[in-house]
């Protein structure tokens, strides 16, 4: 007949099979003991530890939540389809992941282990996203008579992991349409314009070739309080160069010819100083469409 007993861990414990079932994190003056909380007993069901419970359902609302702001972020009307691909893969990695673990947090019982395949699968894939090794790491090994040990440090991984926002590389600026030729928009973010390189993308009724030559020569850009004396005494202000192709990390749309700002040029002082950036194009260019961004550096 079994003969359970309460032992300590600093007991000969040689002759008897242990199960942990608490630690002691302090005896206090008058005799009372204080168990720790974070303490993960040996146990079949994640239920039993209520620090394995509410990190599991903790988890399945973070990547409720994380996959929720990636798509509002990336179907935003003011993105026009501008997204990194990372911004895409990490989507695809919550939207995987998130009926797994909202399943697990409904079911009555869930094991350690299964708990453990599931949180090592998603943190390492996030490391791709999250960490500059893009390696995932080496985690504790599951030992199912050390829960503590085993999860422990995976919690907290997993949180960081959970909690890292990436930053979009390519960020899209609105222009607003102004009379005579001017379009003009808001650089919200002062440190894309020490950073970032800044590009326009412009599409209109001619040939691209007609486009590509005249549309660096009919176009002046500066701030838009200076832009009104720019056309006045025709200079050019800020110059541009022609792109062969779409920068990667824009999407690339038939028809428009893409031009890069020259941010080393003096004239782009005065948008640093204004926070903001006027088009005035000149001559005749049916139909004419720009869209503007700004790419961060790596």
């Amino acid at each position: 007949m079994l003969a359970p007993r309460l032992m300590q861990g600093s007991e000969d414990l040689s002759a008897y099979t242990t199960l942990p079932v608490c630690r002691i994190r302090e005896k206090k003056a008058d005799g009372t003991l204080v168990l720790d909380e974070d303490f993960i007993p040996t146990c079949s069901s994640v239920a039993v530890s209520h620090s394995l419970y509410d990190f599991l359902g903790e988890v399945a609302g973070l990547i409720t939540e994380r996959a929720k702001q990636l798509s509002q972020r990336i179907s935003a009307p003011g993105q026009q389809g501008v997204a990194d691909v990372a911004e895409f893969m990490m989507l695809q990695l919550f939207n995987r992941m998130q009926p797994i673990f909202v399943h697990l947090a409904k079911r009555s019982s869930v094991h350690p282990e299964d708990l453990y395949r599931q949180l090592v699968q998603i943190c390492g894939e996030l490391m791709t996203f999250t960490d500059e090794s893009r390696v995932s790491p080496v985690f504790a090994h599951y030992d199912h008579d050390n829960l503590s040990y085993t999860f422990q440090e995976l919690m907290i991984i997993t949180r960081r992991a959970l909690s890292t926002v990436l930053t979009p590389r390519a960020v899209s600026i609105q222009l607003f349409k102004r009379t005579h030729g001017v379009s003009d928009g808001v650089i919200h973010d002062k440190q894309l314009l020490t950073s970032a390189d800044f590009i326009i993308a412009v599409k209109a009724r001619v040939p691209q070739e007609q486009l590509l030559r005249l549309f660096t020569q009919q176009v002046k850009i500066t701030s838009p309080n200076r832009i009104r004396d720019l056309v006045s005494i025709q200079i050019q202000g800020v110059p541009l160069k022609a792109l062969n192709a779409a920068p990667s990390q824009l999407p690339h749309h038939s028809g428009y010819t893409y031009f890069q700002l020259d941010t080393q040029s003096p004239a782009w002082d005065d948008i640093v100083a204004n926070s903001a950036i006027a088009f005035h194009v000149s001559g005749s260019f049916p139909e004419l469409d720009m869209q503007f961004w700004a790419i961060r550096s790596k």
